[in-house]
């Protein structure tokens, strides 16, 4: 098969002129040991392992890294994935050639000649095998024959014939059971467990209307002309003191004065009272000024 041909020239280019997949006899990361499984894999291909090739190309698939720094390394997963599906496809595993083909023509970073290879076999195995689609809900997780806890979305092929897709969701089991048809494309909506179904909406509810509520009394700017009055009465009680206070402490000043500046009493009384009186010159300022503002503003009823 011509497919065949292609694929052996393409093992000899991978061992020859793909550095990144040397063998390693000692891993020690993800890394090695891809390379590691790379080359087994090359191997049992050519000893006509067929099966064994396949999931070693698999394995060096997942472990593979996926950030890649050149040309070469962006064709990587592609190219591994396109080998494991020709192993697959000479294995006799149709359905997991199918799968692993349309995995490979997934990646943009294919290259055209292994593109039309791939595509032209899918299109043969297509026409057998049914294709299924499971596209929610993202999260879950599906196995079914080959396919063993594959996280959807998924897209993969089997054979013709009754299944059981066992669903892990939220941590939860279900089955949800279905027919495939060779040659048909499937869309499946898994079913999935009661407590993760959305929940129902609740019975509509008779709309009541509301009785209307009284408006409350207005007040009529009373309460805050009460606060305006109350306001630059403390003002005039304040100044009334401070006044008081500043006579006193002009008073203790006068007889820190004639002692000659020797009476501390006096002195200490005198600076005392000053304190006290701009205080209560202070106090009585911004309480009138509050309540003249009360009263300025106070709303005005119009009859």
């Amino acid at each position: 098969m011509r497919f065949l041909l292609v694929f052996a020239w393409l093992l000899t280019l991978a061992t020859s002129s793909a550095p990144s997949f040397a063998a390693d006899p000692s891993p020690t990361n993800s890394t090695d040991l891809a390379r590691q499984r790379f080359q087994e894999a090359t191997e049992a291909y050519r000893e006509g392992r067929y099966a064994t090739a396949a999931s070693l190309f698999e394995a060096a698939d997942r472990l593979a890294p996926w950030v890649c720094a050149d040309a070469r390394c962006a064709q990587l997963h592609a190219s591994t994935r396109y080998n494991a599906a020709t192993a697959w496809d000479q294995a006799g595993e149709a359905a997991r050639a199918a799968t692993g083909y349309e995995s490979a023509l997934a990646l943009d970073t294919l290259d055209a000649g292994r593109r039309q290879q791939a595509d032209e076999r899918l299109g043969l195995l297509r026409q057998t095998l049914g294709r299924v689609s499971i596209q929610q809900p993202v999260g879950a997780f599906i196995t079914v024959d080959h396919m063993q806890r594959a996280p959807v979305p998924a897209v993969f092929y089997l054979r013709p014939g009754n299944y059981d897709i066992a669903v892990d969701y939220e941590g939860q089991g279900s089955v949800t059971r279905t027919q495939v048809a060779g040659g048909k494309a499937h869309e499946i909506t898994l079913d999935l467990p009661a407590s993760s179904q959305p929940s129902a909406a609740p019975p509509p509810t008779e709309t009541l209307t509301p009785e209307p509520v009284p408006a409350p009394p207005a007040d009529s700017g009373a309460t805050q002309k009460t606060l305006g009055w109350i306001g630059v009465g403390a003002g005039v009680a304040l100044s009334g003191a401070a006044i008081i206070f500043g006579v006193r402490a002009l008073s203790a000043r006068d007889r820190y004065d004639d002692s000659g500046h020797t009476d501390a009493a006096a002195r200490d009384e005198a600076a005392d009272l000053r304190l006290a009186t701009n205080v209560l010159w202070g106090g009585a300022t911004l309480a009138g000024a509050t309540g003249l503002v009360l009263l300025l503003t106070a709303p005005t009823v119009e009859f």
